[in-house]
């Protein structure tokens, strides 16, 4: 067996930084989006914009744990690869 290249061994930290990266960003672009349709001006919206903020929040977690689930696979399999490696050698 071959040893692993150096960026696939850092690829799940890379991804676990991606992560909270994605948060932010999927958070803050759908919020400034609801802000921008002006929700918060108009009387009686505020349940939908309550709403849309409990989706936005939603949204960016599920993105978020899909990434750490990834790199949490990946960490693991390479765990797998070196100790299978040790166990061959």
């Amino acid at each position: 067996m071959t040893g692993l290249p150096d960026l696939l061994r850092r690829m799940p930290y890379i991804i676990y930084g991606a992560a909270a990266v994605v948060f932010v960003w999927n958070l803050a672009n759908q919020w400034f989006g609801m802000v921008d349709l002006g929700m918060y001006g108009t009387p009686g919206m505020e349940s939908v914009a309550a709403f849309q903020k409990s989706v936005a929040l939603y949204g960016a977690f599920v993105e978020a744990i899909y990434l750490v689930a990834s790199g949490a696979m990946i960490h693991v399999l390479i765990k797998i690869h070196d100790k299978m490696k040790a166990t061959a050698e």
